[in-house]
């Protein structure tokens, strides 16, 4: 691979290395060349394997892509401790980051690598003693995490000693403690404090000292440090007791992050919550439709312009006066695309001015803003280039939001690239006409041929609701999903049998207990072009659900290979004892949707159709599951030759029986050692049979 494409080889190599008798610039030199910053987020910090929260590697494409777009530093978030066996990190992971990295440098942009939160193994353990991790309560060494902070420095640092100021460090991500949300007295949690920051203080000094001691340009290569929580309120913490550095004063920045909540992240409602009620914010300032002031971000709240200039202008006179520039390691806003039609306009360009004024006001006040991007494009996204191509279309590095990125560009002087992003988005999220009901539409595309896979609609419920009073659950749907299978041919074990099935699920109580059914479980059960109501009771539940009284999510999963088509459901609703009904949900707001699965919100008139192609009934046998058996009866047409197939979730045959079936009911048994979630095929002629079970 050439690392040095852009500038030619010999450019490249001054570019990497300098002589290690010069000291490499001072923060406050390097600041103003660092522009505007990205994050390549959920990938190279997810724990062990970068692909599996959906992205790709990074590859040259995408990496220009974001120098194309403007930025000039890149924030690599990145997980070190699941990729290390016993206090050593795995050469090759060390290969793999340092590939992103000269990407990136080589792009002629700054990188920054941090260590992530990669579990908690250092960011929820900030406390010496006894602390806790949500519900647990655990212990930790403050000595024994900086003695493995300062391990895993030094390893990083050796690998990159002899890059130039192009590469930062930075020594954690968000630092906390991650004591239980249960009305504490310092946003919900338990107070940060002197003591913790001390430990804090204690973890950045031993990656500063792991650092430095490796020599070379590392001596004095620009270190950043984090806030507790990377909390702009608790920067002052950082600044009373900030690390020393053994390279002496200008070799370090601080971090914090801003996601003012309301306007950032909250997406569940105006909702109680055991800090106070809190309205989501989906306008910003004079980006307001009408007069719905309760929903817009200005005065004193948090993230409006005066809370921007107060805590920007703050952060400047505690660090930057100070010869400590600082980077907002992230910042953003999500997309709503509950919002419809016009409303949904104000929201997106309500988004891109805050975006630019959060932009305008860090360069202003001695900050380096990155943007937080996860590369996923459904409801809550924050993403600006397209990299989930298998997903989404396009090509890698295509402008998602170009209103977003245009006003940042504004920000730094740079011309306005020519797009469009939000006609696009609200034509596929249209107004829905006063007086017609809404539903959502959910549109199933699989990203793979070879092995099964899962579509999700969920809907959250906040503090967990109250389901206690009813017995089952009434679904209204109407739709065609259909599976091609993952091969072409009945040789290689699957082929012919690709399969779908769907679950209704629920997650209860503090430890989200999981249960699911059968949606599909009777034998005239099939999903048509009309709607029709499916009724799943609590005691069809393959474990009868606890904690009905305090339910966090209820949702429909569709499972299998090659799945395609598109369910449109009208409600939900909770059925009671004596058969009457209630709605839980009639999709006002659009649920959130992952996997296979993205949805819309549409108008219901009760009449229209769609063309059907009616999903394989998941149930015209009965089923008995056994350990290392099933046994399946079955009514047949005709006497005729049948296979019976057990497939595991890649759609591989772990079992099967072929047999003469008779015209009538008929008895099939299977036997494997294999255990976990199975599809049962009964195959005679066109005629075929497939239920979910589980093997014991």
């Amino acid at each position: 691979m050439k690392l040095y494409g852009l500038f030619g080889i010999a450019c490249g190599m001054t570019l990497f290395a300098s002589t290690a008798a010069f000291a490499l610039p001072k923060a406050t030199e390097i600041y103003p060349k660092m522009g505007l910053g990205y994050n390549i987020g959920n990938t190279m910090e997810v724990p062990g394997n970068p692909t599996a929260w959906g992205n790709s590697f990074p590859d040259a494409a995408y990496v220009k892509a974001i120098k194309d777009a403007g930025f000039t530093t890149v924030r690599i978030p990145c997980a070190w401790d699941s990729h290390a066996s016993n206090g050593t990190i795995n050469a090759g992971w060390l290969d793999s980051v340092k590939t992103v990295v000269d990407l990136v440098i080589g792009n002629g942009m700054y990188a920054i690598l941090n260590s992530h939160w990669d579990n908690g193994w250092l960011e929820d353990r900030v406390f010496d003693g006894t602390g806790y991790a949500k519900d647990e309560t655990i212990t930790s060494s403050a000595a024994e995490v900086a003695a493995k902070q300062e391990n895993y420095w030094k390893q990083i640092a050796t690998k990159f000693a002899e890059y130039d100021e192009h590469l930062i460090f930075a020594s954690a991500n968000e630092p906390g403690v991650n004591d239980p949300w249960n009305g504490g007295s310092d946003n919900g949690q338990w107070a940060f404090d002197e003591t913790r920051m001390q430990v804090l203080k204690q973890f950045h000094e031993a990656c500063l000292k792991a650092v430095r001691s490796t020599g070379g340009n590392n001596a004095t290569r620009i270190v950043v440090v984090q806030s507790p929580r990377t909390e702009i309120d608790k920067s002052p913490l950082l600044a009373s007791m900030y690390p020393t550095d053994p390279a002496g004063e200008g070799y370090t920045m601080a971090e914090v992050h801003f996601y003012p909540y309301q306007f950032s992240l909250k997406t569940d409602g105006d909702t109680k919550y055991d800090w106070g009620t809190m309205n989501e914010f989906y306008y910003w300032e004079d980006q307001t439709p009408g007069n719905d002031a309760a929903h817009t971000c200005s005065g004193t709240s948090l993230g409006s312009k005066s809370s921007i200039d107060e805590l920007f202008s703050g952060l400047k006179s505690r660090f930057y006066n100070n010869g400590i520039p600082v980077v907002i390691g992230e910042m953003g806003a999500v997309k709503r695309f509950g919002l419809t039609g016009e409303r949904l306009r104000a929201h997106l360009n309500a988004r891109a001015a805050w975006y630019g004024y959060t932009a305008a006001a860090a360069k202003k006040n001695g900050l380096v803003p990155c943007v937080w991007d996860t590369g996923d494009e459904g409801d809550g996204n924050f993403t600006i280039i397209r990299r989930q191509v298998s997903k989404f279309g396009g090509n890698v590095g295509d402008i998602t939001d170009y209103e977003t990125l245009n006003a940042m560009r504004d920000a730094y002087g740079l011309a306005a690239l020519t797009g469009n992003s939000i006609d696009a988005i609200v034509n596929q999220n249209p107004d829905i006409a006063e007086g017609s009901g809404k539903g959502v539409e959910i549109t199933y595309t699989s990203a793979t041929s070879d092995s099964s896979e899962t579509g999700t609609l969920r809907i959250n419920f906040a503090n967990g609701k109250n389901l206690s009073g009813y017995v089952g659950i009434e679904i209204s749907m109407k739709g065609s999903v259909a599976s091609a299978g993952p091969c072409t041919g009945e040789s290689d074990g699957c082929g012919a049998y690709g399969w779908t099935s769907m679950d209704l699920f629920m997650m209860t109580g503090s430890s989200w207990d999981w249960f699911d059914a059968s949606v599909l479980k009777q034998a005239d059960q099939e999903l048509t072009s009309s709607f029709q109501t499916f009724k799943i009771m609590f005691d069809d539940f393959r474990t009868t659900p606890t904690g009905l009284n305090s339910v966090n999510a209820i949702g429909l999963n569709l499972y299998g290979t090659q799945v395609s088509g598109t369910i449109t459901i009208d409600y939900i609703k909770g059925i009671k004892a004596d058969g009457s009904t209630e709605i839980i949900d009639d999709f006002d707001k659009k649920p959130s949707t992952e996997g296979t699965a993205s949805g819309k919100i549409v108008a219901i008139s009760g009449t229209s159709a769609i063309t059907a192609k009616p999903i394989v009934a998941a149930s015209k046998m009965l089923v008995n599951v056994q350990p290392g058996m099933v046994t399946a009866s079955f009514s047949a047409a005709t006497t005729a030759p049948a296979k019976a197939m057990l497939l595991n979730s890649l759609g591989q045959v772990i079992a099967q029986q072929n047999f003469t079936a008779s015209k009538g009911l008929n008895r099939v048994e299977l036997s494997s050692d294999y255990r976990g979630p199975a599809m049962l095929m009964v195959k005679q002629g066109s005629q075929k049979f497939i239920q979910k079970v589980i093997l014991k």
